[in-house]
């Protein structure tokens, strides 16, 4: 299932996925948490990038290890595939954060009275436990976009060799 698409390593074509949507979702994660007037509109695209990071995440991982596989374990990879499986715990970690800081942290409301909900929810919250959830998705988002990186440079080193 997770070996081939369009007679090419499956792997080769979700990893753009993860190398995107990470990165993205990071940013957004990092802006949500440092700016409180910017709540209301990176919620969504905070909780919908983490999931497609998720499962982006989850699907280049499997079919790393089915490529892996295919090409009878090479060596040249072991510090990428180690990297990536790192990489699956650290997302989960930073997209259940990303959920948990969607609904903990509040912020002024969008313009129309529906987003009222939010900001009334987030009053209740105490201020340290808001100061708190934000420090740490700040932490988990830095870690996540650090390790994206060290995985890919792993990936590309492996496939073009150290040289570049």
């Amino acid at each position: 299932m997770f070996d081939r698409a369009f007679g090419l390593p499956l792997h080769v074509l979700v990893n753009h996925l993860t190398i995107v949507f990470v990165p993205l979702t990071v940013l957004a994660a990092l802006a949500f948490a440092v700016v409180p007037r910017w709540r209301w509109l990176l919620r969504l695209p905070m909780v919908a990038g983490a999931v497609i990071s998720l499962v982006a995440t989850f699907v280049t991982v499997r079919s790393g290890y089915a490529l892996y596989d295919r090409l009878n374990r090479p060596a040249v990879v072991e510090v990428h595939e180690h990297r990536g499986q790192l990489l699956q715990w650290i997302v989960l970690a930073f997209v259940v954060w990303c959920l948990v800081s969607a609904y903990v942290l509040g912020g002024p409301g969008a313009p129309t009275p529906r987003w009222e909900v939010g900001r009334r929810r987030a009053a209740g919250i105490a201020r340290p436990v808001r100061i708190v959830v934000a420090v740490v998705l700040v932490v988990l988002a830095v870690a996540t976009g650090i390790q994206v990186v060290l995985t890919g440079d792993a990936g590309a080193r492996a496939v073009w060799g150290a040289g570049g």
